[in-house]
């Protein structure tokens, strides 16, 4: 079983950080362990908020850190 490289790659735009951007447990979906998908889907999100006229909160973590929906 192939194991996907985890990561999180940082935009200059939106992601300046002074501080660690990687959580303790190494767990997909969590900052600095996203898969490919899971930064794709960060991105599309994103473009998607940014065409409704957001325009602050966009960084990675912020995206990434929210509450299960239900």
């Amino acid at each position: 079983m192939a194991t996907e490289k985890l990561s999180m790659e940082l935009d200059p735009k939106y992601d300046d950080y002074d501080f660690p951007t990687t959580t303790a447990e190494v767990r997909p979906g969590f900052p600095g362990h996203l898969t490919a998908a899971q930064q794709a889907q960060v991105h599309q999100l994103r473009l998607m908020l940014e065409a409704e006229g957001y325009t602050q909160r966009l960084d990675t973590i912020t995206l990434v850190n929210h509450p299960p929906l239900t």
